[in-house]
């Protein structure tokens, strides 16, 4: 009997060889947890359930994007508990769902949802980044290699995965949900800092890991959440609060307008308590432009009015003055204010210095990761703040024209698209990303908000929704044709 059993066992071996394969990586992985410290044996302990995980990305590319969308809201917080570069994660996780585009496009041989202009315009913006590799200003490859992800190879990969398989209308009403529901639970844990305090992680991060300086102000915290810092936390909660305030008044039911009210109202106290004068202008901006696509004259005045009532509050009286979120905010508003004038005072520096180079000092020369790279050079001891002075010190005037044409044109073309969406759900969600869109350019002009986790992230993913949406409006029309 026990010959027969062998016999058998080993015929199965011979028949199918494949199934010695998870054997193998079983023992494999066995042999690697019994050497490995804990951290790695950890890792090594995973390795089934990322290859699982990894497969289900290539299988589906759409659910890597939306895996993407959600690591990078939590990433950096996740990494003040974990000692792990996880913000490489969404790199890999876009990287792999890249991957699989490409074996369904193999297949099904359909490249036509790249034919557009939206993906032609970052195929160029990244062009111009790859030939900022013969800059002789460039300081190193692998300062490029951080860099570029931020300002051009997330959007690229975005852009494409998004017209390649979020090709439905539900794509957009899930996108929105969320981007909701993940800002409420970072202004849930952001108001958890606030009352709470912080814990032993934050705590280490804040002041031995040198974050205190631009976190606590005149002894009050600026709450970050999970997310990166207290700039990136306000201006996407100020992001999401101005979308709800959209989505309030559009034609949904009086339950989902209530859960929209709420979101609003948790982000934006989320917004205040995160200290970012500069996010401000994500609602500032944001409300303007949705006025204007409003198509109402009655809803424009009004709402400029009210725009013009809040301006003059914090302007020229001293209202809520005891609060010091508002006393903060108020700030920004000053001509003289100290961080205004030295911002100022850092971009004549570097006017002088770009004067000679129309290509910039190089990708990766400024901000954190010049620091890292290049910490000696002018450009890395200058604090660059705005994004587009970042991309202007890195790129150079050809490369800030390029891209500031580029971003124009987005918004350009997605105000023409809500403008002539006819579906009244479509039309609010689009113009609630669209505001949200173009609250972020303007905010970036005071921080280097748009290139960083979450909101680079879900740029890359909102403009392509934009974008089909009349697509959507003929989807949905056919759709309600059809149910009659």
């Amino acid at each position: 009997m026990t010959s027969v059993s062998k016999n058998i066992g080993s015929s199965v071996f011979r028949e199918k060889p494949l199934v010695l394969l998870p054997i193998l990586m079983a023992a494999a992985i066995g042999g690697l947890i019994g050497l490995l410290d804990v951290k790695w044996a950890l890792v090594a302990a995973m390795v089934p359930l990322i290859i699982l995980f990894f497969g289900k990305i290539i299988l589906s590319p759409g659910f890597g994007v939306f895996t993407a969308l959600v690591a990078s809201f939590v990433v950096l917080g996740i990494s003040r508990y974990i000692a792990y570069p996880w913000g490489l994660s969404v790199d890999i996780i876009l990287v792999v769902a890249w991957v699989g585009l490409l074996f369904h496009k193999i297949q099904d041989r359909d490249w036509s949802p790249f034919f557009n202009d939206i993906v032609w315009w970052s195929i160029v913006w990244y062009g111009y980044i790859i030939l900022e590799l013969v800059n002789p200003e460039m300081p190193g490859v692998s300062a490029w290699g951080y860099a570029m992800r931020g300002i051009g190879f997330y959007q690229l990969l975005g852009f494409t995965l998004a017209f390649a398989f979020l090709r439905h209308h539900k794509y957009m009403r899930q996108f929105v949900n969320i981007i909701l529901g993940i800002s409420v639970l970072g202004a849930l844990w952001g108001l958890k800092q606030q009352f709470m305090g912080l814990d032993a992680a934050e705590e280490y991060w804040l002041w031995e890991g040198g974050h205190a300086k631009e976190h606590v102000l005149h002894g009050v915290l600026r709450v970050f959440s999970f997310y990166s810092d207290a700039g990136q936390f306000g201006a996407s909660q100020a992001m999401v609060a101005l979308m709800c305030g959209i989505l309030f008044v559009g034609p949904f039911s009086w339950k989902t307008r209530i859960i929209y009210a709420l979101v609003g109202a948790i982000t934006l106290v989320g917004f205040l308590y995160s200290g970012t004068r500069g996010a401000a202008a994500v609602l500032l901006g944001g409300a303007v432009l949705y006025l204007f696509l409003s198509k109402n004259i009655k809803i424009l005045m009004a709402g400029l009015i009210m725009l013009g009532v809040a301006y003059y509050g914090l302007k020229y009286t001293y209202a809520f003055h005891s609060f010091q979120p508002v006393a903060r905010l108020r700030t920004a508003l000053d001509a003289n204010n100290p961080s205004l004038q030295a911002r100022l005072r850092n971009q004549q520096t570097f006017s002088q210095y770009l004067y000679t180079r129309p290509f910039g000092g190089g990708i990766g020369s400024s901000a954190y990761w010049g620091e890292r790279f290049n910490p000696n050079s002018l450009l890395a001891r200058t604090p660059t703040d705005s994004y587009y002075v970042r991309i202007w010190v890195e790129t150079g005037l050809v490369g800030i024209c390029l891209h500031v044409l580029m971003l124009g044109y987005f918004l350009g073309k997605g105000c023409g698209i809500v403008w002539h969406l006819k579906d009244p759900s479509l039309r609010y969600r689009a113009m609630a990303l669209l505001a949200g869109f173009f609250g972020i350019l303007v905010a970036s002009y005071g921080n280097q908000v748009y290139s960083q986790f979450p909101t680079g992230i879900i740029m890359a993913i909102a403009i392509p929704l934009i974008c089909m949406s009349p697509m959507y409006d003929k989807m949905i029309a056919k759709e309600k044709e059809e149910a009659l």
